[in-house]
């Protein structure tokens, strides 16, 4: 299709600056942060495990086999980066565990486990407070003062909450696929397969709302009908519920995010104004419609910004350092596109 993730989707910041991203796994640092109090009895057994270049659905598979369970008594909270290294949660129903060692010994070397623990129930899809991350951009060239001044606008206003480039697959292939599928073209037959598909449609036309909110300058700004989320909350609210200076002050101190649609079946949650500009993208792609009917898709919001916390940086020669705090959800190369470009080696494979 020719689509080009830079060009469709804008960023805030002027970015001239480039580097290399993902040349080693170490330089994609990320752990998973679980906020859970073990009962310490129970069947099911949680491993936090580290893992390099391996995605999560693979890893998950793998101790599936060696605890010779099926894979749907495995858990875990979130996907994370291949061209990494991650440490995450998996849960793995084990009601006769005798021996974690022959496990571990069971685990390819990619995989290692570094902690287990006993707990009632199974880990659950999205069951995390949050992701850090430690990235090295190597070889940066350009100015840094401009990466300097591009840091302190990201710590200010934040950026595009926009679903990453690996939500959409190589050179964002998903996209096509996607309509192909809910075209009857193709069958996918996959569990995880279909789930990701569906997500990569809801996210396409969400990282075009909030394109097409930068280009208009209402980035930050309410318009009627928009819908507002807590900070730190999956809840949304009316704009209409609150009076114009105090929805500008809470979104100047962060309490308060203005939403886009994670589309579903039916009508919009959203009216007037907000409803039109939403509904306006979505009728350029109506093939989604049929597919999040067929499939009983339900609306949602998610926020349009995205601040990072514990934001840092740190320069070693021409390499730059960067440490972050993300919520669930968010991406790190979000954050990474306001900076500078990077040549990625995952967006390679």
């Amino acid at each position: 299709m020719g689509l080009d993730f830079d060009t469709l989707f804008p960023t805030l910041n002027h970015v001239t600056n480039r580097g290399l991203l993902r040349q080693q796994p170490a330089d994609f640092d990320v752990t998973e942060v679980i906020e859970i109090d073990f009962t310490g009895s129970g069947e099911h057994w949680w491993f936090y495990v580290e893992k390099i270049n391996s995605n999560t659905a693979w890893a998950a598979t793998q101790l599936a086999s060696a605890c010779r369970v099926p894979a749907r008594q495995v858990g875990y909270a979130g996907l994370k980066d291949r061209h990494a290294v991650t440490r995450q949660w998996f849960s793995v129903q084990l009601p006769k565990v005798t021996d974690l060692a022959t496990i571990t010994a069971q685990l390819p070397p990619e995989i290692r486990i570094l902690e287990s623990q006993q707990h009632q129930s199974k880990l659950k899809r999205g069951q995390l407070q949050h992701n850090r991350f430690a990235l090295r951009i190597r070889q940066v060239e350009g100015d840094r003062e401009q990466l300097t001044e591009n840091l302190g606008a990201i710590s200010q206003q934040g950026v595009p909450n926009y679903f990453g480039p690996q939500r959409f697959g190589h050179q964002m292939t998903n996209i096509q696929r996607v309509q192909d599928w809910f075209r009857g073209r193709i069958r996918v037959r996959n569990k995880n397969q279909r789930s990701l598909l569906l997500s990569t449609a809801r996210s396409h036309l969400f990282n075009l709302t909030v394109a097409h909110r930068i280009k208009q300058g209402l980035w930050d700004q309410v318009i009627p009908g928009d819908l507002l989320q807590l900070d730190g909350s999956q809840s949304w609210f009316h704009e209409q519920a609150a009076t114009a200076a105090e929805l500008r002050q809470r979104l100047a101190a962060f309490d308060l995010h203005i939403t886009a649609p994670l589309w579903g079946e039916g009508p919009l949650p959203s009216t007037l104004d907000c409803a039109s500009l939403e509904q306006g993208i979505a009728e350029q792609w109506p093939i989604y419609a049929k597919g999040f009917a067929q499939h009983r898709l339900q609306h949602d919001r998610r926020s349009m910004r995205l601040r990072p916390q514990a934001l840092a940086h740190e320069w070693q020669g021409n390499d730059l350092l960067i440490s972050m705090q993300l919520p669930a959800g968010c991406y790190a190369t979000s954050v990474l596109r306001e900076l500078l470009h990077v040549t990625d080696q995952q967006t390679k494979d």
